[in-house]
């Protein structure tokens, strides 16, 4: 079985780095494998970079596992269109109800950074809004079927305070409705607006939306790898793939609009832990050379972490006595729609807050 998981590992870093490092003689799998890999998590990304590999010759697959394999993928890549569509008629209901949006995660890398869109899969339609249009966001996007998965503590906490909000379509499908790139204290910190200031024209279903510049959708991924919470096989990919397009000299700029080099440092550095020469160059000498904040790096979540540690962080940091009270009073005493959408009573939540239970974990 050790050796088993071993050949998994090894073909997992492999697929992670597919066009991006020499293969060298191509993978024969058999179909036990196979199995593991097409019974990965969807955000691993394996299916697509298991199909990608196959349809390039770099891995060798039996004639029943080749279908297996291109049906998955199949799969896959007509959830993305699905996506794509939800994408094209949330962007166009935001630019009707005046609200800016830019693209975020799968769909803008598959298109501007992976080596072949089909490579790149993804679960549901991430788009950015400014700081303040959250909740008008949440308010035009009603028209489309999209209501928020569980209602937050507050709107005005959501307004105020939220990375993001989940809503979910009639159809199923997801979007995650953006108003930092991050949650806690590094998300507060970096200047929401300068997302706006520039971006990167991106092309859907021939419609032109906007994404992130190259540099901000750097820093997301780096963001999303270091603090998100989960992360694997399609998260390093992202970082190694755009670390090819923007180098370390470029980060500078950012600082000033209050991105955590330290993230960065945390990021990349895991980042590197993946098959040698995905890393270029230019990064691994960042990497050894760049100084860390030791503030930054006791704020960052260790493995495990839930919106509870994320919300005592933010709460620590947040200014005067007023500043944390406008924080943790929704989230101590939250709507009861929050509470009737989670199936708690307010006794129960109290209950728990005091036992050091779950917290409202939809409050994002």
């Amino acid at each position: 079985m050790s050796n088993q998981l071993d050949d998994l590992d090894e073909v997992v870093g492999r697929l992670s780095t597919l066009g991006l490092v020499e293969w060298g003689a191509p993978r024969e799998l058999g179909s036990a494998l196979v199995d593991h890999l097409l019974s990965t998590a969807a955000h691993e990304g394996l299916v697509c970079l298991l199909g990608a590999a196959a349809d390039t010759g770099h891995i060798e697959l039996g004639p029943d596992d080749a279908l297996r394999v291109r049906t998955a993928w199949g799969e896959v890549l007509a959830r993305a269109v699905q996506l794509d569509c939800l994408l094209l008629e949330v962007c166009e209901c935001l630019a009707a109800a005046g609200v800016a949006a830019r693209v975020l995660k799968g769909a803008a890398v598959a298109m501007l950074d992976e080596l072949d869109p089909a490579w790149r899969s993804y679960n549901d339609v991430d788009v950015l809004v400014p700081s303040d249009q959250l909740l008008a966001a949440v308010d035009a996007l009603a028209v489309l079927g999209l209501r928020p998965i569980t209602f937050p503590v507050s709107r005005r906490w959501a307004g105020r305070f939220a990375k993001s909000l989940t809503l979910q379509h009639t159809s199923g499908a997801q979007v995650d409705l953006h108003r930092m790139l991050a949650a806690g204290p590094f998300g507060t910190r970096v200047r929401a607006a300068s997302l706006f200031d520039d971006g990167h024209p991106l092309v859907v279903g021939g419609v032109e939306l906007t994404a992130l510049s190259d540099p901000h959708r750097f820093l997301h991924a780096c963001y999303h790898a270091a603090l998100g919470g989960v992360r694997g096989p399609r998260h390093r990919r992202d970082l190694l793939l755009l670390a090819a397009t923007v180098p370390p000299a470029s980060l500078a700029a950012h600082v000033a609009d209050g991105w955590s080099l330290t993230v960065v440092h945390a990021a990349m550095s895991w980042a590197g832990e993946s098959p040698a020469g995905a890393l270029p160059g230019e990064w691994s000498q960042w990497l050894a050379t760049q100084p860390i904040d030791p503030a930054d790096t006791a704020l960052l979540p260790a493995p495990g972490d839930t919106f509870r540690d994320s919300a005592r962080a933010q709460l620590r940091a947040a200014g005067g006595p007023v500043a944390k009270v406008r924080y943790g009073a929704a989230l101590v005493w939250p709507t009861r729609a929050h509470l009737h959408d989670r199936g708690q009573t307010r006794r129960q939540h109290l209950l728990r807050l005091l036992r050091g239970g779950p917290s409202p974990g939809e409050a994002k």
